[in-house]
């Protein structure tokens, strides 16, 4: 896939693991960079939407727009936030297998 990243920021804690590691604990940090690589590698959204151990979800309320990839598991509380501005709710989940290109907006603590 091509990932987009809404800041610099976000670039920088996501390609770079030394950044990563001032901004979250290792492990997170890790965790993040091995998520990055596979979207990296994911050949459209519907490869990333099938492995079930990112929980790839939309989300509700404020976020409305946006969809979260857990970095650390279910029960963990680090996620990516991304965005698919071309796309509505039903062509992200029905045509995902046509969506090569993900905008990543954060790295976001849940609930903060």
């Amino acid at each position: 896939m091509i990932i987009e990243f809404k800041t610099n920021k976000v670039e920088k804690q996501c390609t770079d693991l030394k950044e990563a590691k001032r901004c979250f604990s290792d492990k997170v940090a890790k965790r993040l960079h091995k998520l990055i690589n596979f979207i990296d590698a994911a050949e459209n959204l519907k490869s990333i939407i099938d492995n079930s151990a990112y929980n790839f979800h939309d989300l509700k309320g404020k976020k409305k727009e946006l969809y979260a990839m857990d970095i650390d598991g279910r029960k963990g509380s680090y996620r990516l936030l991304a965005k698919f501005d071309r796309f509505s709710k039903e062509q992200v989940f029905n045509c995902s297998i046509s969506i090569e290109t993900i905008q990543i907006e954060e790295v976001s603590k849940h609930y903060e």
